[in-house]
């Protein structure tokens, strides 16, 4: 094998990594939003992002949106400050 095999496999194998990160990182991001924004549903919301993505990720979006629409930023913000965080 030559040096340009071993970077061919190098490659491969950092694209495969790299996917896995991403698949990872979008499935479990509804959920870290949902605990964020102390979403009434935030189990539901982590499961819900899994599902979709493994699925093929089309209602993905409106899992994501769900995430996002389940407490107001009022909200966030009141608790944010009452734990001692930014304003």
């Amino acid at each position: 094998m030559t040096a340009l095999d071993y970077i061919a496999i190098g490659m491969i194998l950092f694209m495969a990594c790299l996917g896995i990160g991403v698949f990872v990182f979008l499935g479990g991001w509804p959920g870290r939003v949902a605990a964020k924004r102390r979403h009434p549903y935030r189990s539901a919301v982590s499961v819900g992002g899994w599902v979709t993505l493994i699925a093929g990720g089309v209602l993905f979006p409106l899992v994501l949106i769900w995430a996002y629409a389940g407490s107001t930023d009022a909200e966030v913000a009141a608790t944010d400050v009452a734990e001692g965080g930014a304003a």
